[in-house]
């Protein structure tokens, strides 16, 4: 290989992680479709252009690379069966493949510990940015800390999305916590009680689920003993939290309820909703009405302008686009990234053991807040896979890097052995 050729392997190798940094950081910003545009194109194009000054498939080759494929073509399949196939479509080619493409950008073009803190710290500056702009916004709104109707949003596109950002974010500002000394772990504690006021402040109850499950998740790993104390201050909190956040409306709960209209507070509604949901997959299990979240309320008038537009649960709503099918390949992809993160947490220690926690926190607090809506999509569906594609990396790679070491392009080559966690 020549000494010109090799400049621009470099060159290439450094330009990398500056945009998934930039992308980490602009990702959750409302409006700024170009720029991100920019952070993701170019480095596709400069992972094209190093293979082909390499000649070779530079494809890091893991466990994920078979489900991803899986959930892909059952989304595809769905076009046959879609109530509108033209948006199925779109949705296909602006939503999935953005993300798929995201997440093997990162898992293949990461090479070091350096480049896996620069965007973690990307992430946790853009964390920080929203999170000071929140505080001004919430005050400069007259907010009170007890009054629920004034929420933050962040730079975001709203609370609720806001929400989902915060609780994917927030297990690395802790994980920096944990892992730094002096005035840095100071800096990164009260980054992470920022970030938890400005949960709070969403005023989102899915997103409280979401935080006890990752505390849960993290003491399980590291302190287990303290579970007891968890599950007791959750039963304690739910009998002294203020009843106008824990129900939207009326106090009653009725499991049987099927009225989504002139519901007496939102928990009923949601349990209507899912209900009606799932008597329609029961009805046709296997046939999807099409991918993307639309295609509920096309496919069901009814709810169509309504705040009900989609099942408001992430797994319903797979399973009644794509049938029983896609939520199985959807369960498989979730399951292979638990199982990468939970073998990389065992065999490791120190900071390294840390962040592979910190990834897996995310994954399990992104899908719990998704329980009750789905916000797996758009610019939190794309931090997601941004992140997954950095924590598989990180997981498969533990224990060549050791997070301190490099990778060789051979190791991602088409002859390399499969990489197991």
């Amino acid at each position: 290989m020549s000494t010109s050729t090799e400049r621009q392997i470099e060159y290439i190798d450094r330009v990398m992680p500056w945009c998934f940094a930039g992308l980490a950081v602009i990702l959750p910003v409302a409006h700024t479709m170009t720029i991100r545009s920019i952070f993701m194109f170019l480095p596709a194009m400069l992972w094209i252009y190093k293979m082909i000054l390499k000649r070779e498939f530079l494809f890091l080759k893991t466990p994920m690379t078979l489900p991803v494929a899986l959930f892909a073509a059952v989304a595809v399949f769905s076009l046959f069966t879609a109530v509108s196939p033209r948006y199925t479509l779109r949705e296909l080619r602006g939503e999935m493949a953005t993300d798929f493409l995201l997440f093997f950008l990162v898992l293949n073009n990461v090479r070091d510990k350096k480049g896996v803190d620069f965007i973690i710290t990307g992430l946790l500056l853009g964390g920080l940015a929203n999170g000071v702009f929140s505080v001004f916004d919430y005050f400069l709104k007259g907010g009170d800390m007890f009054d629920y109707s004034i929420k933050v949003s962040g730079l975001t596109a709203g609370y609720i999305s806001y929400s989902v950002y915060l609780v994917s974010i927030m297990p690395f500002a802790v994980y920096r916590a944990l892992e730094s000394r002096g005035k840095e772990r100071g800096f990164y504690i009260f980054l992470a009680l920022l970030n938890a006021l400005m949960l709070f402040l969403t005023h989102q109850r899915g997103a409280l689920v979401a935080v006890f499950v990752q505390a849960l998740l993290f003491f399980w790993f590291i302190k287990r003993w303290l579970l007891i104390a968890m599950l007791a201050l959750a039963a304690v909190s739910v009998f002294v939290m203020p009843k106008n956040l824990l129900y939207h409306g009326d106090t009653s709960i009725d499991v049987n309820v099927m009225e989504t209209e002139h519901y007496k507070n939102t928990i009923n509604s949601r349990i209507a909703l899912w209900r009606f949901t799932l008597k329609e997959i029961s009805e046709h299990p296997f046939t999807g009405i099409g991918f993307g979240r639309h295609s509920f309320s096309e496919a069901f008038s009814r709810f169509k302008g309504t705040e009900h537009w989609h099942s408001l649960n992430t797994f319903l709503n797979i399973t009644i686009q794509l049938g029983v099918q896609g939520l199985l390949v959807f369960l498989l992809m979730l399951f292979m990234l638990a199982r990468a993160f939970t073998r990389g947490i065992m065999r490791s220690g120190g900071p390294t053991r840390y962040l592979l926690l910190a990834f897996f926190m995310s994954m399990a607090g992104f899908f719990a807040r998704n329980m009750f809506d789905d916000h797996y999509v758009d610019d939190n569906g794309a931090m997601f896979w941004v992140l997954m594609g950095l924590g598989v990396y990180v997981s498969f790679q533990a224990e060549k890097l050791s997070l301190n070491g490099r990778v060789p392009d051979d190791a991602r080559s088409r002859d390399n052995r499969r990489v197991y966690g």
